[in-house]
């Protein structure tokens, strides 16, 4: 595959400097591996998912530290539990040196929580994910209609279409038969595990209500629950929390759910071609988890800290996605229009003013950045991006 210098990797060298170990997380196929043999090709790398690299490593951790442990990448750390405290004693010997070890794994939670206990104060962590739009244009020349449609994901982006699904495929399928079936100790068949993510997928960008998905499905809620944990576990998807404060309106308690790559959104939506996005019933709420996917990367980027959440009052005023960061509270409305009609916004500035903003942001579809008057400036996805 084509090499892609990723927008993190300025954030792998900074962290490196300030820790002794540095830990890339993101969902499989995203390019981790790639990234860290690219960004450190000196250094030496084991997968923990090949039987001779995992051999070698379980058989006596400390020795396999004592002689591989500086600059040294290893693969799908999670798999080997007992490495993290071997690694803690190991770095401990000498506290003050940095950027010895990079730890790649493509299951949050779980990795990150053995990491964070038994590591503290001694591990950065750095998130990566399928491609954003300036990353995939160097890889191939395209439209950005064609990276919402297509996604993110390095390897699909370089086949033809049918190809391309055929990936899709094999992607959700190690999912369900093999991520879903490691963790989620369930009786719901592959099958059926599919139609479930196809009906979440028809929630994407929807106030998510795991009851009305439950009882439409035939399963206890506790179930739909924990399947979604766990696409988020495997980063596939993201909720987004309802904005609080004290408004004096009934606000919205339920959060909204979002597939982080279109192109995994669209496969399962069965949206192949630009024609059957321009006309697909989903486009509007598919456009919505797209650029809020992208504005998160970039604020997460820029400044860390950064609060994601959307405003939404049963009186239907609303705020598609609001930041809140160092700077304060930053509010987003998303079209999926090449015109904005001021009509449209009365509940976005209705919003507005029941948070107190001065200042909103539009993202639309269109190719002019302008403001529409003193309290909101519309700006064009693909200057945004």
């Amino acid at each position: 595959m084509s090499l892609v210098k990723r927008t993190i990797s300025e954030k792998l060298n900074k962290y490196l400097k300030l820790f002794p170990i540095v830990v890339v997380v993101g969902p499989r196929q995203s390019g981790k591996t790639t990234f860290a043999k690219m960004e450190l090709p000196e250094w030496r790398y084991f997968d923990m998912e090949r039987p001779s690299d995992f051999g070698r490593a379980s058989a006596d951790i400390e020795f396999f530290l004592g002689q591989y442990g500086e600059h040294c990448i290893i693969d799908e750390a999670q798999i080997l539990s007992e490495l993290f405290p071997a690694l803690r004693s190991y770095v401990d010997l000498k506290r003050a040196k940095k950027g010895r070890i990079v730890l790649l794994g493509s299951v949050n939670p779980l990795l990150v929580k053995n990491i964070s206990e038994t590591l503290a104060g001694r591990v950065g962590f750095i998130e990566i994910h399928p491609f954003d739009y300036s990353e995939a244009n160097k890889l191939r020349k395209m439209k950005l209609e064609k990276f919402w449609l297509n996604g993110g994901y390095p390897e699909p982006l370089l086949r033809n279409e049918n190809d391309r699904l055929v990936w899709m495929e094999q992607y959700v399928k190690t999912f369900v038969e093999r991520d879903v079936l490691s963790l989620l100790k369930t009786s719901i068949s592959s099958q059926q595990q599919i139609q479930l993510l196809i009906m979440v997928a028809h929630n994407h960008a929807k106030l998510w209500n795991a009851s009305q998905t439950a009882s439409a499905f035939g399963v206890s809620y506790h179930t739909v629950n924990r399947y979604i944990e766990l696409m988020e576990t495997y980063f596939l998807i993201d909720k987004l929390v309802p904005y609080y404060k004290n408004v004096g309106k009934r606000l919205v308690k339920s959060s909204k759910m979002y597939f982080r790559d279109t192109g995994l959104l669209h496969y399962l939506l069965n949206v192949s071609s630009i024609e059957a996005l321009r006309t697909s019933p989903y486009r509007g709420f598919s456009f919505e988890g797209f650029v809020i996917e992208q504005l998160k990367r970039k604020y997460i980027r820029e400044s860390s800290g950064a609060r994601f959440y959307f405003y939404r009052t049963s009186q239907g005023d609303e705020i598609d996605f609001l930041v809140h960061d160092k700077k304060g509270l930053h509010a987003y409305e998303i079209k999926t229009t090449t015109m904005i009609d001021i009509e449209d916004l009365k509940g976005f500035k209705r919003s507005l003013d029941q948070l107190g903003l001065k200042k909103g942001t539009v993202v639309y579809f269109g190719s002019q950045d302008f403001n529409l008057d003193k309290q909101i400036e519309v700006k064009a996805i693909s200057n945004l991006l």
